[in-house]
């Protein structure tokens, strides 16, 4: 094959690729939905942020929660 051809081909598939993942997000938007959050998830958010910078959250393993130590 010829490099015009394969050049051409090449161009192809980029072009189809970039459709699909157009085509992806525009599905994915549709099945899951773009929302804004309401407002006291908002609320909810910011207090997580905000303790999180002053390290009021401490982190625990699942396994140790889930066992009661």
């Amino acid at each position: 094959m010829s490099i015009i051809k394969e050049s051409t081909i090449l161009e192809e598939i980029r072009s189809l690729k970039e459709m699909l993942e157009r085509i992806e997000a525009l599905l994915e938007e549709r099945l899951i939905g773009i929302e804004e959050p309401l407002p006291d998830e908002i609320e909810a958010i910011e207090t997580y942020e905000e303790d999180k910078k002053k390290g009021r959250i401490e982190l625990l393993k699942l396994e140790n929660v889930l066992s009661g130590d």
